[in-house]
């Protein structure tokens, strides 16, 4: 497994802990999933579906605002390598500072109640979650593998097993349960201790952003080989 595939995967258990996380502590809502958020605001029936309403909204608009921004900031075309410093330095690097400020909240202030505090934290949580989604897509070149959501990962993984494809394929299964994995440790940590709720996912992020920074001894011109040998 090359390094840029350990990391993604690294990213896509980071997402399913910050999902269960912002779920199961700020509201029942999501930071990485913004398809289960726009369902959300359409259950009107749901117990205290103001909140619900208002977290998913704050949620929604940061994760939209901070992945045009971070389109707009890589959009210049660049050579290989330079495409995935870029990513790492403009994005991934980002990503980590927030999910930092995320974890020095909660550890100050564990399982809040207070209205202002959780939505700071839901749209901080939902900005890193942005620039990690755009800077795993900035990383490779595979279509159909996300390290933020999988309803288009699966997709593209079972019609690659109708068609007999399998460029890809193994990458895509591992990110698929990847996901559910980190929310099962995400939950762990917050069963465990309120504090530690935020702690997976930025554990698991800073060791992506660590083994993406760090070049390779060799200097092969990139951190870990062609664009093309990971997920997206």
């Amino acid at each position: 497994m090359s390094r840029v595939h350990a990391a993604l995967l690294l990213l896509s258990f980071s997402a399913g802990a910050a999902d269960a996380f912002a779920f199961l502590a700020l509201g029942g809502i999501f930071t990485a999933n913004m398809t289960g958020n726009l369902i959300l605001t359409g259950m009107f029936t749901r117990p205290e579906f103001a909140l619900t309403l208002l977290a998913a909204l704050i949620a929604v608009v940061f994760f939209v605002g901070v992945l045009y921004a971070a389109f707009r900031l890589t959009a210049a075309p660049t050579s290989e390598f330079a495409t995935r410093r870029r990513a790492v330095r403009r994005l991934v690097l980002p990503s980590i500072v927030l999910q930092t400020v995320v974890v020095v909240i909660w550890m100050l202030r564990p399982d809040t109640t207070a209205l202002l505090e959780r939505c700071v934290v839901i749209a901080l949580s939902a900005s890193a979650l942005a620039l990690q989604t755009v800077g795993a897509k900035k990383l490779t070149d595979i279509d159909g593998v996300t390290t933020t959501y999988v309803t288009g990962t699966l997709t593209t993984t079972m019609q690659a097993v109708a068609e007999r494809r399998h460029s890809g394929q193994w990458i895509r299964v591992l990110s698929v349960i990847a996901l559910p994995v980190g929310a099962v440790a995400g939950t762990a940590a917050l069963a465990l201790a309120a504090p530690l709720g935020p702690v997976v996912a930025w554990v698991a992020a800073g060791v992506a952003t660590a083994l993406l920074w760090v070049p390779r001894a060799e200097g092969a011109g990139s951190p870990d080989g062609p664009v093309g040998s990971g997920p997206s």
